[in-house]
């Protein structure tokens, strides 16, 4: 065999190891874990096939009260970009998460770290100080921003900067993305308020008195943006069951003032539910407040059309039932 045979020859047994190592680096995706499904979606929808996704939670959680599990940290360890929805949400659990991980571009301040609640419009800020006494309170603003989709859509900024962050290469998909889903949550704004109609005309024929009361705050994001308000909150205090003796007085102020309407999240206790309405005789509904990949409403615009639909329904037929 010639010398040039032989360069010929060894040629394609170089490219056939070359090759395979090319395309597990260059086209591998950027891994990325979110706190909550919403989030994960939003990844998802922003970074396209650039990028895997996946949740920490399953969306049937009360996203304050969450245990670090090994796994959290199994996950974060493998991560390029982890992200949360901040303003004290995931307090309790994530700083213990990321520490444990021993993965440096994720910690806070690294180019994997993203915050989704930086980018804001943040409601409920705290000015006064803050004590435990208080409850589960937030000083940094209410952090229940994903039931919003324009909130949502902002929060997005954040999750884009991380991902440009640690895959430069595809900035202008990223930007894309971006943008894109700005316009999709623009477009679903547009159905929920269409959808929501009945219940704010109801609302401005009672002079814009509040028709609804909320069992915690985190439906403040989602009632302000469609221009409905609420009467407070079953909780005294953040994250605190309410006593027998919170239960009537709330019940009967609400009732007083012609409330219709008794908004909760799904994992609150149905005990407590049942026996404000029965103290007040207020409709309760009861609603997912995440995306659930395992539940019914796996897709947000799923989750909004369906907390839309059960408001309507209940001030319209009093006849929601949890």
């Amino acid at each position: 065999m010639t010398s040039n045979a032989k360069i010929t020859g060894f040629i394609p047994y170089i490219m056939a190891l070359v090759i395979p190592s090319l395309s597990a680096t260059a086209f591998a995706k950027v891994k990325v874990v979110t706190t909550i499904p919403d989030l994960a979606w939003v990844a998802a929808e922003v970074g396209g096939d650039h990028v895997e996704t996946k949740a920490l939670l399953r969306g049937n959680e009360n996203a304050h009260f969450v245990d670090a599990v090994p796994e959290f940290t199994r996950l974060t360890a493998d991560a390029d970009v982890v992200c949360i929805a901040g303003l004290d949400l995931e307090v309790g659990y994530m700083p213990a998460v990321l520490t444990r991980s021993g993965n440096a571009k994720i910690q806070p301040g690294g180019a994997g770290y993203c915050e989704a609640g930086k980018s804001v419009q943040v409601l409920e800020k705290l000015t006064t100080a803050v004590d435990r006494s208080m409850g589960d309170v937030h000083p940094a603003g209410n952090p229940h921003f994903y039931l919003s989709p324009k909130a949502l859509a902002d929060g997005a900024k954040e999750i884009a900067a991380a991902l440009t962050r640690v895959d430069p290469a595809h900035t202008i998909d990223y930007r894309k993305g971006l943008a894109a889903f700005a316009v999709k949550m623009d477009a679903l704004d547009k159905e929920i308020v269409n959808l929501l109609k009945p219940l704010k005309s109801l609302q401005d024929k009672a002079g814009g008195k509040p028709l609804l009361i909320e069992y915690h705050r985190e439906f403040s994001y989602f009632l302000n943006e469609y221009g409905l308000t609420s009467f407070g909150s079953i909780e005294e205090k953040p994250g605190v069951p309410p006593s027998a003796g919170r239960l009537g007085e709330i019940a009967a102020a609400a009732k007083a003032a012609d409330v219709r309407i008794a908004l909760a999240a799904d994992y609150y206790p149905k005990k407590t539910l049942e026996r404000f309405r029965e103290l007040s005789g207020i409709e309760l509904v009861v609603v997912p407040t995440m995306i659930q990949p395992s539940g019914s409403y796996k897709t947000y615009a799923d989750l909004q059309r369906h907390i839309a639909n059960s408001l309507v329904t209940a001030v319209t037929t009093r006849s929601v039932k949890i």
